[in-house]
């Protein structure tokens, strides 16, 4: 008999390690909720995201990792030549990464929400795919903790020859040579972290002593001074008061409601309410793409459901801050990030916004979704005439936080730390 459910798997031909870390990627952003870019926004939310909170991701999960991995390449920096000539630095990595997350579930058997990074996996057979390395490289090199621009695959393979001088790592890119120049520890280090005992996995936790706080806090800082987060991090007042704000605020309230927004440069301030705005406007394409599914392929009962949303964001656009919205400005911060957004995707969200400016009906606005799910989706398009699908909850993006969350949880990390240095000094 053939079941009457079916379950669904994902499988790819693996040709290489930078093949599997996109492939990873791309599972570890479906398996998030609300997330599922069905309109083909996230390209400009990214640009938002990495204006407000460069080097954060939404796989990530505790401020430690930043050091950790580090200390990792740093000991095998330091093996002789030829034990690296025998063991490859990416087999080193997967070996110490898997030995701290069984330290780390070992010294915090207490602590079932600490964030270890595959945590459930400590005490079986099997391990987690996706590598704290892998999920903090950025960060690890915006934040000055790794000098190089090259992919973390490029980089354990440039790594790992004990012939490689060290500067030319240090200079390396996948494309051009040479790096931030205003970092504030010095250059001639590849790998950049505070100090250490020799048994520090044996003795890891998750939790950041005062003098790796401060460190990390320095360095974001200095390589990020000018957004949302090297802004809450320089201030000791704004980072306490940002972690009083309510947990469950999303980006709205808090672009809305934080007191201390004033105090921050000028040009953040732009970013921080059009990434607000941005989410406003869009929010409305997400309301009826879902009212376009319901009508097609739902039930009445959540047609209406989101039909009434659609009603209720239209009151809410009749005090939308026109006289201080600017489309073009979000197409300067996606060329800024270097975020190439699909020609498509460019005249969808200009109609969109020009149609909703201009009071369109949604005889004229329904098209511009369904056309772009189409173009977005290709055959996987729900709004496609031939598609054969049943949906009862909603599809796609429901809000756009920008990373608000994660960051929180960082900066909640640093500040644990910072705070016991602190009261020790008062």
């Amino acid at each position: 008999m053939i079941p009457s459910i079916l379950s669904s798997a994902i499988g790819w031909v693996d040709f290489s390690p930078e093949h599997r870390e996109k492939v990873k990627s791309v599972i570890d952003l479906l398996a998030t909720p609300g997330v599922i870019d069905e309109l083909g926004i996230g390209v400009i939310r990214d640009s938002f995201s990495d204006s407000l909170f460069p080097g954060i991701s939404t796989i990530q999960t505790r401020a430690k990792y930043f050091l950790t991995v580090p200390r990792i390449f740093k000991d095998y920096a330091r093996l002789p030549s030829h034990q690296r000539r025998r063991r490859r630095l990416a087999d080193y990595l997967n070996d110490h990464e898997n030995l701290c997350m069984k330290a780390l579930v070992a010294n915090h058997a207490d602590d079932k929400r600490s964030g270890i990074i595959g945590g459930s996996f400590a005490n079986k057979q099997g391990e987690v795919q996706r590598k704290p390395s892998s999920a903090y490289w950025t960060g690890l090199r915006q934040f000055g903790l790794i000098h190089t621009n090259l992919s973390l695959q490029a980089f354990c393979r440039r790594f790992a020859n004990p012939d490689q001088p060290l500067h030319d790592l240090v200079q390396g890119s996948d494309k051009t040579t040479g790096d931030d120049p205003d970092a504030a520890e010095p250059m001639n280090e590849t790998i950049n972290s505070p100090s250490y005992d020799d048994d520090w996995i044996d003795l890891l936790t998750i939790r950041l002593s005062p003098e790796e706080a401060s460190f990390l806090s320095r360095q974001i800082e200095a390589r990020v001074p000018l957004t949302l987060l090297g802004q809450i991090l320089l201030d000791a007042k704004v980072r306490r008061r940002f972690l009083e704000l309510p947990s469950d605020w999303n980006f709205t309230t808090f672009a809305d409601e934080a007191p201390f927004l004033g105090k921050f440069p000028t040009n953040l301030q732009r970013i921080i309410v059009a990434a607000r705005d941005f989410w406003q406007l869009m929010y409305g394409a997400h309301i009826r793409y879902n009212c376009l599914i319901q009508s097609r392929h739902g039930t009445t009962g959540l047609r209406d459901e989101f039909e009434s949303l659609w009603t209720d964001w239209k009151t809410t656009l009749t005090t939308f801050p026109w006289g201080r919205w600017d489309t073009a400005f979000i197409w300067e911060l996606t060329k800024l990030h270097h975020h190439r957004v699909k020609d498509y995707t460019i005249e969808f969200v200009d109609l969109w916004i020009k149609g909703v400016h201009d009071n369109a009906s949604t005889e004229a606005l329904d098209p511009l979704v369904t056309r772009q799910e189409r173009l977005n989706k290709k055959a996987r398009a729900r709004l496609h005439p031939t598609a054969d699908v049943s949906e009862n909850e909603w599809i796609g993006i429901d809000d756009l936080n920008y990373r608000l969350n994660v960051a929180r949880t960082i900066i909640s990390d640093i500040d644990s730390g910072l705070t016991s240095t602190e009261a020790n000094n008062a």
